[in-house]
């Protein structure tokens, strides 16, 4: 009786949640598009309003939990480069009665049929991840990497035959870590059953050259992953707001999420290969952070005159505010 109790309870406060999302949502889409304020800046003040109400507080905590809880489930490492370990290339497949599989016979493996169990192959790598059938299985969510080696999925999200595919020719510094990721996430959660012998690793089980390769573009990406750490730190990114007329981006002691003793001054930061640029908050007194030799020889300038930095067009060198026009 008292579980059907709070049973009911709790679906009258999804559907009232639901309800309630519903609104908000009309409410903050008819503001923006009446008043041309950004989507943002609308969602925080009415959090700020609702937040005198006792039920909206419990309902944003209930979702929070929940959202937290799923994600959890199911979501990988978060990419820092200190935190996790280079990859392995040698799997011991005469240990633990693992086994090498053609491609074909991994297929079997794909939790379509009840005599066997539900594999999933990454970077050659294979996994026992049948204990997840609610994600695996068939009609569920990952079911698409089952019976197979599909670790260029994996990061690009391309689910067509196409997509599923093991080769990692092409992809970025960040995608190859995210399959960094995603292999020490399976190496944690599910059992390795052996290997699939076809890109990675031979009829032997023995690493081949284009697993060398990755694992070598892998340490490269994890090498620029750390530059990039310490760059932001030297150059937080700058807060940003858009709508149909343009932008504005600005600094503030906390913008990229760096905290710091100041806030800086928009500037571009030019990629020096690919000429690309971000905003970036840069330190316009005292002695600079960066170490550039150009910041060196003043004492009060801070980072500004680092010869990757221009100024945006039409703003102030002193302005922490700068427009942009779209």
């Amino acid at each position: 009786m008292e579980r059907n109790r709070r049973r009911r309870e709790d679906a009258g406060l999804m559907t009232k949640t639901l309800v309630g999302i519903a609104s908000v949502t009309f409410l903050v889409a008819w503001i923006c598009s009446s008043y041309e304020i950004t989507f943002t800046h609308v969602i925080s003040t009415i959090d700020v309003i609702l937040e005198e109400s006792e039920y909206y507080k419990s309902t944003k905590q209930w979702m929070a939990s929940s959202l937290d809880a799923t994600w959890h489930e199911v979501s990988i490492p978060s990419r820092k480069a200190e935190h996790i370990q280079a990859i392995n290339p040698e799997v011991d497949v005469a240990a633990g009665g693992k086994h090498v599989f053609t491609p074909e016979q991994l297929h079997f493996f794909d939790g379509t049929r009840d005599s066997k169990p539900c594999y999933l192959a990454i970077l050659g790598r294979v996994y026992n991840v049948d204990g997840k059938k609610e994600y695996y299985g068939p009609g569920k969510s990952y079911h698409h990497f089952a019976g197979r080696d599909a670790t260029r999925a994996f990061t690009t999200g391309d689910f067509t035959e196409n997509g599923l595919v093991a080769t990692t020719h092409g992809l970025s510094h960040d995608e190859l870590l995210s399959i960094r990721d995603w292999v020490s996430f399976y190496e944690k959660e599910y059992p390795l059953v052996g290997v699939v012998a076809d890109l990675y690793y031979d009829s032997e089980g023995q690493p081949t050259a284009e697993l060398t390769d990755v694992l070598a573009r892998v340490e490269k990406a994890n090498e620029y992953r750390k530059a990039q750490a310490v760059e932001i730190e030297v150059f937080p990114p700058c807060n940003s707001e858009y709508n149909s007329n343009g932008g504005r981006v600005w600094c503030s002691t906390k913008s990229g999420g760096v905290e710091r003793q100041w806030a800086g001054v928009p500037r571009k930061l030019i990629e020096p290969t690919t000429k690309k640029y971000r905003c970036a908050c840069v330190k316009n007194f005292g002695p600079g952070v960066s170490g550039a030799e150009e910041v060196k020889s003043s004492s009060n300038r801070g980072d500004l005159d680092h010869p990757d930095l221009e100024l945006f067009p039409d703003c102030s060198p002193t302005s922490n505010s700068c427009k942009i026009v779209s």
